[in-house]
C-alpha cells in the first residue's frame, strides 16, 4: 500500500515536472506547506494531550489529598465516638452502681428500722413486766 501511494506520488510530481518548472515548484510548495500544517496539528495535539494528563494528574492529586483527609476525619470520628460510648457506659454503670447503692441504703434501713422496732418491743415487754 505505501509502494503505491509512493508511486502516485512521484508519477503525479513527474506529470507536474512535465507541464514545466512554474508548476514543479508550486506543487511542491503546496506540498510543504501542507506537511507543515500537519506537523503544527500533531504538535498542537500532544501540547493539548499533555496539558490535559498534566491537569489529570493535578487533579487526581488533589483527589487522593482530599480523601486522605476524609480519611483522617472519618478516624477522629470514630475516635470520638468511641469515647462517647466509653462515656455513655459509665454514665450507665453509675446509674446501676446508684440504684444498688439506693436499694442497699433502703434495705439496710428497713433492717435497722426492723431492728430498732424489734428491739423497742423486746425492752417494752420487760419493762412492762417490771411495772
Amino acid at each position: 500500500m505505501e509502494k503505491s501511494i509512493v508511486n502516485e506520488v512521484v508519477s503525479a510530481l513527474e506529470a507536474v515536472k512535465s507541464y514545466g518548472q512554474p508548476g514543479f515548484w508550486i506543487l511542491l510548495v503546496s506540498i510543504l506547506i501542507l506537511l507543515v500544517l500537519v506537523i503544527a496539528a500533531v504538535v498542537y495535539q500532544r501540547i493539548v494531550i499533555k496539558r490535559f494528563q498534566t491537569a489529570s494528574k493535578a487533579t487526581q492529586e488533589n483527589f487522593e489529598t482530599v480523601a486522605a483527609d476524609l480519611r483522617k476525619r472519618a478516624l477522629e470520628v470514630k475516635k470520638q465516638d468511641e469515647g462517647l460510648r466509653q462515656r455513655e457506659l459509665e454514665v450507665k454503670e453509675r446509674k446501676q452502681q446508684q440504684q444498688v447503692l439506693k436499694r442497699s441504703q433502703r434495705a439496710l434501713k428497713g433492717s435497722v428500722s426492723h431492728t430498732i422496732t424489734l428491739g423497742l418491743a423486746g425492752k417494752r415487754v420487760p419493762n412492762s413486766e417490771k411495772k
